[in-house]
């Protein structure tokens, strides 16, 4: 087997995946320092299984990944994979060929495989067991080894034999049998202690034991007879309680039929009085319809009144319409025959100019056949002059039309003005009378208002009263019968405490005669002590049948008591005389404080006196009080099980472990809490007592109340007819001013519509007379300028022919007669467009005046019939008020009735209760009857209980009574005085016996096993230091026999020797290295030259290699130390052994290099990064002679 290849990526400064490839012989990794050479070294380490960072030159295993360069960046894993030949199967493995590979991750992750396939660091070291590789061999040299050879302690230097000889795995176990033989003889001395201790309990426990079973052999007889005894007498009082529970459900159903019959009484009287409600609300309601029937019909009359009224007015302004109207109509008519002459008169006009115009045309053509260009310019003068005029007499015309309307508008305005003045008059006067009816009217609402407000704060108040007395009647007779149950109930308890109930026979008598018998006699636990309700349950069964335990003044009355029971054989009980007991109290009670569901020590949690608080920690000091099972678990735990916790709701951790737990029944005649459900009650029925009593004083007050309301009521509706009248009244007062006011204010508005119609037309005249004044005053400023030009151009034209001028003159006669034929028919157009205009206006007034008789025509038709329709609502609206009278008077018949039904009902429902009060009381003292039988009946279950832990069906049918009643009496008492005679008995002292004896049978044994333990390990220890002496022994004297020829020849003569410091002590013996290089004389190694002591160390690997060979070997820098000549020596030496042995050099020694049959070089040309360079034989010559030359500069 022999080393193939080797394969890195990513390992160190190796960044590029690189593949080594080894042959048989001497391989040597040349190159300069800090190039990474020795990094393949490290990588082979690796590979083989190093798990130290710190034989690796690193901090962590991460730091084997390339961490980057100046220009590469670090990589995430590092891999590295050794391919070793295995063709003559030296590795356990079936492949010819098996490679071994390892990868790390930056995120710390680590793989191992064998073949590619994964495996784990075991697989790969158990692959390389016996191999002669691994981590531990000599497969890797490095200077390391040396430094260890070259120590100057001898007892160091065995390591290295140690490692050769292989005794270092049996060191190993001999530490671990020696660290378990002291461990095994601590045990024994404990075990030995312990057995110590439980020889002196052993033979206590038995004799305790013994007593502890005759004590319950006693004990289970007494057991079957006075489980015998409660049986019977269960039965028999079951039997006397079966007969009382017949009688007393008699009674309850005599009770239930009086309570039926009373609770039909009170429904009734509950529905009567839901009726005479429903009657009131109608009565209610009757009245409201009857207050709005009334307004109506007071609006309708009113409003009657007023349409009256409305018709007047409407006689009064159709008589002024229809003069108005006539007016306008007759001044149409003329308007109409002056429009009618001047359309004649146009047309007349129209024609003169026709025939003017003709002439003018004829005169015209002839004057324009002799017309110079002076001619013309005059004549466009004259032209102009001419139609100056005409313009000026049109608006001469229009100006007397305007100034003649502008009059007649201003007659009228004036004449309207009167007429406004007089309704302005009377509609302010008019105003005046309508705001006094409006406040009389509002005066009166007031009053009503008042009136209505104070009628339903009386209705509200009405029901309130009457809810509040039904609620407080309701109230009162849950009261009562809930004060008859208090009562009850009080009562049972007075007599269970007058005949101390639940207690037990002997308690009670002791009881019954203390102030009499016992001065020094105090009372029961359950008397003397105060529970609060929600730690009843929890302090009930912690204490047991405890709560009946007699608290006494000193043993002196324990003893009197015992004898008085014993005298009149009245039982048994139990005292605790107060000079004698002490107070028990938890140990470890602050380390249970904090926990959850701790709730605290039982008697820190009962209220009583201070004389009697040790007596009650000597009950219940030690019992711990939890909430619930879970926690009472967890503090029985923290305690070792020795204490008793109860939570609480009744469940209990015993010591030791056992629980007890389930479901409770309420017990009637249970004793804690008794007197505070006494006390509890004695205030609740004082509560109750007053609470009834005030009720029924309440319920008489209310009574009185709402008869005084109901008289109110009708006073108020009586003032109320009253204010209803006076209302209407002023009603229609305000309605006859209203519509007085609404005609004045209808005329007005038609004067207003009108003053603005003859105002906007005295503007417009106005201001189109002012326009025309203006207008008029310009034309004539043009024409006497035209005048001028005129003279001008007649002066010119005097020049011209006298035969023009004729024509001209005849012409210009023409004109003027022209222009003032069409200034008349312009004047009559005008003329006739403004009376067209005057006349539509005249029309358009016409037709309004129309318009607005005719809807007075139709107002008052309207008017007409709404009065018929008016008079037939008013008599209908009397007809329903009357009818609705004669029904309110028949509902408040019919509820008067029912009140006085009511009021019999309610005092026989009074009668009724008596006698359910009587029942109850018969029934009560029936039920304390059965109380008193079902205490004593729990009771004796209960002692079976809790006592025995049966039932009564499981007693009676396993525990019958075989023997008479009496006799089982008297054996009872004689196996009680048996037992108190064996005093105070260890019961749990059998168990703890059998406990003591088997666990001290047990130690026994472990102690035989634990000295045949060590007996065992002592022969292991001395056979292992038998085996590491002769391995060592026999390792020790072939590395010295190949050492003494190994030195020779490295050094070409001289001797060597290795001896022990101390042979007697092989085990821990140091090794000496004396040797004598040639021309030398013989001493010890650390007086030698350093590049002897070197070469002789490396001699010593080399015979240790030749005693453990292995398939190939790492030499790392073991030459560094040597001198040229020696490194010759080192490297024929080499290449001697590598005929044997694969050797893969790591070197920058020449001379080493010589001697390898493959020459790799490590470079570094790139910053932090090595490259490998693979150099044949031939090149490495040149290659270390080129190393020389570098030297030599």
């Amino acid at each position: 087997m022999f080393l193939k290849r080797l394969e890195l990526t990513g390992f160190k400064s190796f960044a590029d995946p690189l593949s080594i490839d080894f042959v048989s012989g001497a391989t040597a990794v040349v190159g300069p320092n800090g190039s990474g050479k020795s990094n393949i070294s490290d990588s082979i380490r690796w590979v083989l299984g190093e798990q130290s960072a710190r034989n690796l030159r690193g901090a962590k295993m991460e730091d084997v990944i390339f961490s980057g360069s100046d220009t590469r960046p670090p990589l995430n894993m590092a891999e590295v994979s050794l391919v070793l030949n295995n063709e003559q199967k030296h590795l356990a493995i079936d492949y010819t060929e098996v490679a071994v590979t390892r990868r790390v991750y930056r995120t710390g992750d680590s793989e191992y495989l064998i073949n590619n396939q994964p495996c784990r660091l075991k697989d790969i070291v158990e692959l390389f067991m016996d191999s002669g590789l691994g981590r531990e061999s000599f497969s890797i040299i490095g200077q390391g080894r040396v430094e260890e050879i070259l120590s100057s302690k001898s007892e160091d230097r065995r390591a290295i034999f140690e490692e050769a000889a292989g005794v270092l795995k049996y060191k190993t176990r001999k530490l671990q049998s020696e660290k378990k033989l002291t461990d095994t003889q601590d045990n024994l001395n404990r075990v030995r202690d312990i057995l110590h201790e439980l020889e002196q309990q052993v033979e206590p426990l038995k004799e305790q034991a013994a007593i502890a079973r005759e004590y319950l052999d006693q004990r289970a007889e007494l057991k079957q007879i006075e489980t015998g005894l409660l049986a019977f007498e269960i039965e028999d009082l079951h039997e006397k309680w079966t007969n009382r529970k017949e009688e007393l459900e008699n009674l309850e159903a005599r009770k239930q039929r009086l309570e039926a019959t009373a609770t039909g009484m009170e429904a009734k009287v509950a529905r009567q009085k839901a009726h005479i409600k429903t009657l009131d609300q109608a009565i209610e309601e009757l009245q409201e319809s009857l207050l709005h029937i009334s307004e109506s019909l007071e609006k309708q009359e009113g409003l009657k009144q007023v349409l009256v009224e409305r018709n007047k007015n409407y006689a009064q302004n159709k008589h002024q319409y229809v003069t108005e109207l006539n007016e306008l109509r007759h001044a149409r008519e003329e308007l109409a025959q002056k429009l009618e002459d001047k359309q004649h008169e146009l047309v007349d006009k129209e024609q003169l100019v026709a025939e003017t115009r003709a002439a003018l045309h004829s005169i015209e053509k002839e004057l324009a056949q002799t017309a110079l260009q002076s001619e013309a310019t005059l004549e466009d003068l004259k032209a102009d002059y001419i139609d100056l005029l005409n313009k000026q007499a049109s608006l001469k015309n229009e100006r007397t039309y305007v100034v003649e309307q502008l009059e007649k508008y201003q007659s009228r305005q004036v004449r309207k003005s009167g007429e406004n003045k007089d309704l302005v008059e009377k509609r302010t006067a008019t105003k005046e009378q309508l705001q006094q009816a409006h406040e009389t009217l509002s005066n009166v609402k007031k009053e009503i208002d008042d009136l209505l407000a104070k009628h339903q704060e009386l209705k509200v108040r009405k029901e309130k009263k009457a809810a509040s007395y039904d609620k407080n009647q309701t109230l009162y007779y849950e009261g009562l019968r809930h004060l008859q149950q208090l009562e009850a109930r009080y009562e049972t308890l007075v007599s269970m405490q007058q005949e101390y109930a639940g207690f037990f026979q002997g308690v009670k008598e002791l009881l019954k005669e203390r102030d009499r018998s016992f001065k020094g006699l105090h009372g029961a636990v359950a008397e003397m002590i105060d529970v609060r309700a929600d730690y009843q349950t929890a302090i009930d069964i912690a204490l047991g049948a405890s709560q009946q335990h007699v608290i006494v003044e000193d043993e002196a009355t324990g003893r009197s008591a015992i004898a008085f029971l014993k005298e009149r054989r009245l039982g048994r009980a139990t005292f605790l005389p107060m000079n004698v007991v002490k107070s028990r109290l938890l140990a470890r009670a602050d380390e249970l404080e904090g926990m959850d569901g701790y709730i605290g020590v039982a008697s820190e949690l009962i209220k009583t006196e201070d004389r009697y608080q040790h007596v009650i920690r000597h009950l219940l000091g030690n019992v711990v009080i939890a909430t619930d099972l879970t926690t009472a678990r967890a503090i029985a735990q923290r305690l070792n099980y020795r204490t008793r916790i109860v939570t609480l709701e009744g469940d209990v951790v015993n010591p030791g472990g056992a629980m007890t737990g389930g479901s409770l029944q309420k017990k009637q005649g249970q004793l804690l809490g008794r007197q505070q459900e006494m006390d509890s009650l004695t205030g609740k029925i004082t509560t109750l007592q007053n609470q009834t009593k005030q009720l029924e004083e309440e319920l008489q007050t209310a009574k009185g109340s709402l008869a005084t309301i109901e008289e109110e009521q009708k006073e108020v509706e009586t003032e109320g007819e009253e204010l209803r009248s006076r209302e209407r009244e002023a009603k229609m007062l305000v309605d006859q001013q209203e519509l007085a006011l609404s005609a004045l204010n209808d005329r007005l508005q038609v004067y207003d519509l009108e003053q603005r119609e003859v105002v906007a037309d005295v503007e417009d005249k106005e201001d189109r007379l002012k326009e025309l004044e203006e207008e008029l005053a310009k034309t004539d400023v043009s024409i006497r300028e035209l005048n001028t030009s005129i003279e001008e151009a007649s002066s010119k034209k005097e020049l011209d022919d006298s035969a023009r001028e004729e024509l001209q003159r005849r012409r210009m006669e023409k004109q003027i007669a022209l222009a003032t034929k069409q200034e008349q028919v312009t004047y009559a157009k005008e003329s006739t467009a403004l009376l067209k205009e005057e006349w539509t206006k005249l029309h358009q007034d016409i037709v309004k005046k129309e318009e607005a008789h005719a809807f007075l025509e139709k107002e008052a038709s309207s008017e007409t019939m709404d009065q018929s329709e008016i008079n037939q609502e008013i008599e209908k609206k009397r007809t329903e008020k009357e009818q609705m009278w004669k029904r309110m008077n028949k509902l408040r018949l019919e509820r008067d009735e029912l009140q006085n039904g009511r009021d019999a009902l309610e005092t026989e429902v009074k009668e009724t209760s008596k006698q359910v009060q009587y029942i109850t009381q018969v029934h009560h003292d029936a039920e304390i009857k059965l109380n008193r039988l079902d205490v004593e009946l729990d009771t004796r279950l209960t002692r079976l209980q809790e006592e025995y832990e049966l039932s009564f069906d499981r007693a009676k049918r396993e525990y019958p009574l075989e023997i008479e009643y009496e006799d089982a009496l008297e054996q009872v008492k004689l196996l009680k005085m048996s037992l108190e005679e064996l005093g105070d008995v260890n019961v749990g002292a059998i168990e703890e016996y059998e406990r003591v004896s088997e666990r001290y049978i047990f130690l026994l044994d472990q102690k035989e096993d634990l000295e045949q333990a060590k007996a065992a390990l002592h022969s292991v220890i001395e056979e292992m230091d038998e085996e590491m002496t002769r391995r060592f022994k026999e390792t020790f004297e072939e590395i010295k026999g190949h050492f003494e020829q190994v030195f020779t020849q490295m050094f070409g003569g001289g001797t060597a020797e290795l001896k022990l410091t101390n042979k007697d002590d092989i085990l821990h013996t140091g090794v000496d290295i004396i040797a004598q290089p040639p021309g030398k004389k013989l001493q010890h190694l650390g007086l030698l030259s350093g590049g002897e002591r070197a070469l002789t160390a490396i001699a010593l690997l080399f015979s240790i290699l030749k005693v453990r060979p292995v398939p190939f070997c790492v030499l790392d820098e073991v030459e560094a130390a040597l001198d040229e000549a020696n490194v010759v020596r080192f490297a024929t030496y080499l290449k001697e052994f590598s005929q044997e042995t694969q050797f893969i050099v790591v070197t920058h020694r020449k001379g080493t290099m010589e001697k390898a049959d493959v020459l790799y070089g490590v470079t570094m040309q790139e910053s932090g990064v090595s490259n490998l360079v693979s150099v044949k034989l031939e090149e490495s010559q040149h290659f270390v002679g080129t190393q020389k030359e570098a030297a030599r500069r």
